[in-house]
């Protein structure tokens, strides 16, 4: 007799459709994680990862199951060189970002906190939301905006909402669910709040990154040529009175009593004139292929609880309701994210040439559950686990709470974009 959860459709036969009712059972249970391993191939046959301090790459040797790699010195098999093309933190952005875009594009209703700077001229970032802040809900941007249109509204951790967020805790996570979920799932640390350093943190329950396998190091090469084919001893050029640069050292800013040379000689470099000599230098990889490697830890959402207030307790039902609709939320991200695709940076293209295969890993003995997960399951598994919570009675605000910059914050901004200006002007 065939097993009903099967999906006949689109699916290889091994594999099983995720349901609301499958991913509830798993936080109820003691399953481990569920886990995506993906291999990718470069779309160009080299690919650039991140640099770090330094100018440096992540490199390391790692233990690749299915892979078997020969130290071409010792002739013993050894972990193979890998580097890394793209990190948790990174990976967790990304999330983020398309679970932004779903919302924006009115795909799936999500509690956001935003900032509104439309009071900057030409702000570059017209909002900042809570999906895109560095520290996500805690974060100083949107600390240092204010809540209310009264005539002196007061700084959003000085709110009634802000001081729900002092309260928060594992045992008290209640706040975050009704405001900012997404920072259950992809971590936060309240370092900016009331407590500093000792602000309450909640780790990463998802967690993912891209490596390249057996990867070789290459060069990279710079130039340019320049159509005006202007020469470093055209002339010496000096930073002008009102801004820019100038030729005339009588239009010149002066320091001293002598004018001010343009950078740190002069050059027509200064100003980004004139040709750049050829350059090699180390850059690059040439990779087997990449792997993208994914896990949602369930132990992490079941130490979370959901009371409806601090020092309460909470049933396992609505616990149980609430962790089931943040698994489904980091399933939803990483999914978004996955078909988004994977142009991580200029010149590291990368595609997967597999249909995504996620794995329920069950409790110690049981046989791990294969099953897939495109968009559009993704987004109504989310749906219904939203539905749960509702039904549930715990608090989830839908609606965007709109915050707007302090008069500090509005010119801290504008004298950031003045300097900025004027260092372009410098050629600095």
């Amino acid at each position: 007799m065939s097993d009903p959860r099967l999906e006949k459709e689109n699916f290889v036969a091994t594999t099983v459709k995720l349901t609301y009712d499958g991913l509830e059972d798993a936080l109820a249970g003691s399953a481990a994680a569920f886990r995506l391993t993906l291999k990718l191939e470069a779309v160009s046959p080299k690919v650039f990862p991140p640099t770090y301090e330094g100018g440096t790459y992540a490199t390391e040797r790692r233990f690749i199951p299915g892979y078997k790699y020969t130290d071409p010195e010792t002739g013993r098999e050894a972990p193979v060189p890998c580097v890394l093309l793209d990190s948790v933190p990174s990976q967790a952005n990304r999330m983020e970002l398309a679970l932004q875009d779903a919302w924006m594009g009115s795909e799936i209703e999500l509690p956001v906190v935003s900032a509104d700077f439309s009071a900057v001229e030409n702000p570059g970032v017209r909002k900042v939301t809570s999906l895109q802040a560095p520290h996500r809900i805690v974060d100083a941007i949107l600390r240092d905006s204010t809540l209310g249109d009264s005539k002196k509204p007061p700084k959003f951790r000085d709110s009634d909402m802000g001081k729900e967020l002092d309260q928060l805790s594992t045992g008290y996570a209640t706040p975050l669910l009704k405001y900012a979920p997404h920072c259950l799932v992809y971590g936060m640390w309240d370092s900016t709040g009331p407590r500093g350093g000792l602000g309450v943190k909640f780790a990463r329950a998802i967690v993912s990154e891209i490596i390249g396998v057996h990867a070789v190091p290459g060069v990279k090469t710079s130039s340019r040529i320049d159509p005006l084919n202007i020469r470093v001893n055209s002339g010496i050029l000096f930073v002008g009175k009102e801004g820019g640069w100038t030729l005339n050292e009588s239009e010149a800013a002066k320091e001293k009593g002598k004018p001010v040379k343009l950078g740190k000689d002069g050059k027509p470099s200064e100003a980004n004139h004139g040709n750049v000599t050829p350059s090699i230098s180390e850059g690059g990889f040439t990779i087997d292929y990449a792997e993208q490697t994914t896990v949602l830890s369930l132990p992490a959402l079941r130490r979370l609880r959901f009371p409806a207030k601090p020092g309460d307790k909470s049933s396992p039902e609505s616990d149980n309701a609430a962790r089931t609709y943040l698994a489904a939320l980091g399933l939803l991200g990483a999914t978004l994210a996955l078909e988004a695709g994977y142009d991580l940076r200029s010149r590291c293209i990368l595609r997967a040439k597999d249909p995504a295969t996620w794995h329920l890993l069950g409790k110690p003995g049981d046989a791990d559950t294969p099953f897939t997960l495109d968009k559009a399951a993704a987004v109504k598994l989310y749906t219904d686990a939203l539905a749960a919570v509702q039904k549930a009675k715990l608090p989830i605000h839908l609606e965007e709470i709109l915050l707007k910059p302090s008069a500090d914050l509005v010119t801290l901004v504008k004298k950031s974009m003045e300097i900025a200006a004027a260092d372009v002007g410098e050629g600095q």
